[in-house]
């Protein structure tokens, strides 16, 4: 019995040995396994890092999508998919992705940054700011929301602050090339062309090499701030205070009379154009040449699109105020030979020149006043346009406006009491406008005008057999223009260079209202109803 015992003792301990070897020996393996586990899945992650590097955000997002599909929720990969999304300009994706990190780490900085990132470039500013506030508080150090305050500076006209925000963001993180195109603009906007070619510069370095026409966009914009550094651009002389007279014309448009390099020309008003104009012809005319070129610009009409080609007029007269050095676009004009003799435009005014004033179009009285204001104004007339309000006064309407990349004034606007857009200022369009994609996303299909089209010329183009819709009510704050016909076009090469989306055109059928005084230094436009 006892030699049994023994024995049956032996057998016992083998057999724990045995299982206690198998399960060290299964237990490694797991472990080895969970290792190896986590080294491919952060060879995905890195091979998807570098696919959004090199500018290919889908396969960057398959790659995210197959960490996904391991069955765990992984927060970075989450985060990478998101931003796949925003450099593919696809904002509610972004955004979707961006919520779904969010459940996971409520408090993650990156997360908050992306939801706020689309939410700008959506145009829904103020919600916006509402995340950048909460991805600051989370991490005072995360880039992207220096990156996206700097976006908002910019277009609330703090060109300063942007740049400031904008090189601390890119010292944050120096391999995302968004934050050197906005140290480039802010620049450039500050009459800095040095510091915006050296930026420009190097976004080309880091960016991805996939879009060769945005490319050759900022080479031409390269040669073109070369050419302007150590010059004194927009040089101002004669008085403070000038008025000069216009001539509204019939596609109600107002068409003035300057002085260009000592002769007459005629130049449409525009706040529509970040940049002042010169016809091909009347280039070669007025002693205009060309000193730098290339890629394409994006317009309304055609293909929306034509050659960037940049030139620089000596000088500019507006009744008794005189501009130097004035930079300028050389393009090919339509449709201006169809035109009686007055409205044939050899340019148009753009806000490079306008800025530098309070610039009032009184469209009543067919006279436009330049008051140029003093040279430094006070810091608290700038404020964020989130934080201004409407003012409304007995005699006029004053409202908040931002820019958008490409310089151009975009305010909120209402139609048929429902719907709120971001339109463009446009005194040198006729008419105003809604995009295609407005006109699908708000479901406005059924206020198309059945049985109607009509022929728009633009800057890119003649574009035929455009819709017309048909607008109950226009407003501005408590504006209102009622019972309008709106055009209805591809908003899709403005908002390629807008920064945030802008959904419509407030234009010259709305405009020849009020009397319209634009404060750039202090970003508001104040509308005076006849």
């Amino acid at each position: 019995m006892k030699a049994r015992y023994v024995k049956g003792a032996a057998i016992g301990l083998a057999a724990v040995i045995c299982l206690l070897a198998s399960t060290l020996s299964i237990a490694g393996g797991a472990a080895l396994s969970q290792s190896r586990d986590k080294k491919a899945v952060q060879k995905l992650h890195n091979e998807a890092k570098k696919a959004i590097r090199s500018g290919h955000y889908e396969k960057a997002r398959k790659i995210y999508q197959e960490v996904l599909d391991e069955g765990d929720k992984d927060l970075q990969a989450l985060l990478g998919i998101s931003l796949a999304w925003l450099k593919d300009q696809s904002f509610q994706n972004c955004y979707d992705r961006a919520n779904e990190a969010l459940v996971i780490d409520p408090e993650n900085a990156r997360a908050h940054a992306l939801v706020g990132m689309a939410l700008l470039r959506s145009g829904y500013v103020y919600n916006a700011i509402q995340s950048l506030y909460r991805a600051f508080k989370s991490d005072p150090k995360e880039p992207m929301a220096y990156g996206a305050a700097a976006e908002i500076d910019y277009y609330e006209g703090r060109a300063r602050d942007a740049r400031v925000k904008a090189l601390q963001a890119y010292s944050l993180d120096p391999n995302e090339p968004d934050y050197l195109m906005t140290i480039a603009r802010s620049a450039s906007r500050l009459e800095m062309f040095a510091e915006a070619a050296d930026a420009y510069e190097q976004f080309l370095v880091i960016a991805p090499k996939t879009d060769s026409e945005r490319r050759d966009r900022i080479r031409g914009l390269i040669d073109f701030y070369r050419q302007l550094s150590g010059i004194e651009v927009h040089e101002l002389g004669g008085p403070r205070f000038a008025e000069a007279r216009f001539n509204l014309g019939s596609d109600r448009r107002p068409y003035l009379k300057i002085r260009l390099n000592g002769r007459e020309a005629i130049f449409v008003i525009d706040t529509g154009s970040g940049f002042t104009v010169i016809s091909k012809e009347a280039a070669k005319r007025f002693g205009v040449s060309e000193i730098a070129r290339g890629g394409k610009s994006q317009g309304v009409g055609g293909d929306g699109k034509f050659d960037i080609v940049y030139g620089l007029i000596k000088s500019l007269q507006i009744g008794e105020v005189r501009v130097r050095s004035v930079p300028c676009f050389i393009r090919p004009f339509h449709g201006t030979r169809e035109r009686p003799n007055e409205e044939r435009a050899d340019g148009f005014i753009g806000l490079s020149v306008l800025a530098h004033f309070i610039t009032e179009i009184d469209y009543k009285d067919s006279i436009m006043r330049l008051d140029r204001p003093p040279e430094q104004p006070p810091a608290a007339g700038v404020q964020s346009a989130t934080a201004r309000s409407t003012t409304i006064q007995p005699e006029k309407t004053v409202v908040p406006f931002r820019t958008t990349q490409n310089g151009l004034i975009s305010i909120e606007t209402e139609i048929d009491d429902t719907h709120r857009i971001n339109a463009i200022l446009d005194s040198g369009a006729s008419s105003t406008v809604i995009s295609q994609a407005a006109v699908e996303r708000l479901k406005m299909h059924d206020k198309i005008i059945k049985g109607q089209t009509v022929r728009v010329i633009g800057a890119a183009g003649i574009s035929d057999n455009v819709e017309l819709l048909f607008i109950k009510n226009c407003r501005v704050a408590d504006l209102q223009h009622k019972n309008m016909r709106a055009l209805v076009l591809d908003f899709a090469a403005i908002n390629e260079t807008s920064g945030f989306e802008q959904s419509g055109i407030l234009g010259g059928d709305f405009l020849r209202n009020f009397r319209v005084t634009i404060d750039f230094s202090r970003a508001q436009v104040s509308f005076r109803p006849y």
